[in-house]
């Protein structure tokens, strides 16, 4: 009964402050994503008007590094093609020549042209259809210039064991030495079959404003919601 008083206070809360609350996997990457596009992560519900995040309880349980090493389709490179090796999955790209190193929440694949730096930053309801998604973000990093580009990714969970996973391109955040370019896009609709192509919407040039996000509080600290000309704020929430 008290969990469930706590689960309904959190909704109100939550629906008053226009956040619906995430469950972060790895927390200075869904920081650094929030950061970049603050506006965005805002619009879907995933930062509080303040920049605060609410953090949901759970997804520590899986191996989600070896779940999408082995299972999810590196398609969604559509920029990287020329540097990607064939294969239907990250595992298969793997060439003598590669390393590649998994770990709980990620993996890191060294090629000989680039590395590929891949985390699960957390699960979400990227478009509030009540249907989480995985949110995940992959590094490309060739070995030779400047240039950097990381995709920020959403994966329908698998549902049943060894399911090929595919992703859908949410943003693309692309650096030139110190001259950075965000490209948004406007995902409606999280296929389970992923779409690669990023149609051009909302792009940021040079050097988004980096806003800062405001972490949870510490489980041994008690949070609580204050009302500033009629808006709630929240700083976080546990249940």
């Amino acid at each position: 009964m008290t969990r469930f008083l706590l689960l309904l206070c959190a909704a109100f809360l939550l629906a008053g402050c226009g956040a619906k609350g995430v469950t972060v996997v790895d927390k200075p990457g869904f920081v650094t994503m929030s950061q970049r596009m603050p506006q965005e992560m805002k619009a879907r519900g995933l930062l509080t008007d303040d920049g605060s995040y609410i953090s949901l309880p759970g997804g520590g349980g899986e191996n989600y590094g070896e779940i999408l090493f082995r299972q999810l389709s590196p398609e969604f490179l559509f920029n990287d093609r020329g540097h990607v090796y064939l294969g239907s999955t990250f595992a298969s790209t793997r060439t003598p020549s590669s390393h590649a190193t998994v770990r709980k929440t990620g993996f890191t694949i060294v090629h000989p042209t680039q590395t590929i730096n891949l985390a699960m930053l957390g699960i979400v309801d990227w478009n509030n259809d009540e249907k989480d998604e995985w949110l995940i973000a992959c590094d490309v990093r060739p070995h030779l210039g400047s240039e950097s580009r990381t995709y920020y990714v959403l994966v329908p969970p698998p549902l049943r064991k060894g399911e090929p996973l595919q992703a859908t391109v949410a943003a693309v955040y692309e650096c030139y030495g110190l001259a950075c370019k965000l490209t948004v896009r406007d995902s409606r609709a999280i296929p389970r079959v992923g779409e690669g192509e990023l149609p051009p919407t909302d792009v940021h040039d040079a050097l988004p404003g980096m806003e800062g996000v405001t972490e949870p509080p510490r489980p041994d600290s008690s949070p609580a919601p204050a009302f500033r000309n009629g808006r709630c704020r929240i700083k976080g929430f546990f249940i």
